[in-house]
């Protein structure tokens, strides 16, 4: 059995959907709404169980002119679907559950974990280039996880673009995500931090990050150093670049800023 047909193809559905009819990208509907639009469906999920069929159905919804936020939440839905992990409430399936829908011998540690470097290498080529076409909140989520599945950096690097063109939408939670390095001895990731917060002032060139977004990504940075700060393993150099990351401007008020400087002279010097 090879990674890209895991399941078996239902020809029948697939044709159905194909001559389905989309909502096109200037035409206002009542599924307008990325959720709405997923629900409803076009989609029937016995007609996707195939990555290759998935690849080449999402190609021709996308040349019917389809808005890319609805992209957006197709690529989200089989996503996570696939892979549970990246849901926001990933399921806890009983043993019967498991039994039932695996009939199959279950497969090694190896297959698994190719499998999923696979499928989420996949999903960062097919996303959609429109920012906000995809919630911050999943490709954070996919972040975590390519870094857990060890993607090629290339994938790596073109999701993490992605993530600090709408870093301005993320939540301090989201953003802590731990350090898989195995040189690394630190329990975040501050260093992917670090990379995040430069692309986004970097993408800022013009301006169109200033005022509210830069102030968010401001309080972000100063609320991740507090929380990386306990860390007696974290560098003062990597405290110091991601600190300096941010334009000072950026910052209201050096409040958070201070704090954190406070529990990490606390931590690592006392």
């Amino acid at each position: 059995m090879t990674t890209t047909s895991f399941l078996t193809r239902s020809h029948h559905h697939y044709t159905k959907m194909d001559h389905q009819s989309f909502p096109d990208s200037t035409t206002p509907s009542p599924l307008d709404k990325p959720n709405s639009f997923a629900a409803k469906c076009w989609l029937d999920d016995a007609c996707i169980v195939d990555i290759d069929q998935f690849i080449t159905t999402l190609s021709s919804i996308k040349s019917k002119g389809v808005r890319p936020d609805l992209i957006g939440s197709i690529i989200t839905h089989y996503a996570c679907k696939w892979i549970p992990e990246l849901s926001i409430d990933p399921p806890s399936p009983s043993p019967s559950t498991i039994a039932n829908n695996n009939p199959s011998p279950p497969e090694s540690a190896t297959q698994s974990w190719l499998k999923k470097r696979f499928f989420i290498e996949t999903i960062i080529t097919v996303l959609p280039y429109e920012k906000n076409a995809v919630p911050c909140s999943f490709l954070l989520r996919l972040l975590k996880h390519s870094n857990m599945a060890g993607v090629d950096s290339n994938y790596r690097i073109e999701l993490e673009k992605k993530v600090a063109w709408v870093l301005d939408h993320a939540t301090l939670k989201e953003l802590m995500i731990p350090c898989f390095s195995h040189v690394k001895g630190t329990l975040l990731d501050v260093e992917l931090m670090s990379r995040l917060v430069k692309m986004f002032v970097e993408l800022d060139i013009d301006g169109l990050k200033s005022g509210v977004g830069m102030f968010k990504v401001a309080k972000l940075v100063d609320g991740y150093l507090a929380e990386a700060a306990v860390d007696s393993e974290l560098g003062l150099s990597e405290f110091m670049e991601l600190a300096q990351a941010i334009p000072e401007q950026a910052r209201v008020n050096d409040d958070g800023l201070y704090r954190a400087i406070d529990t990490y002279l606390k931590v690592s010097y006392f």
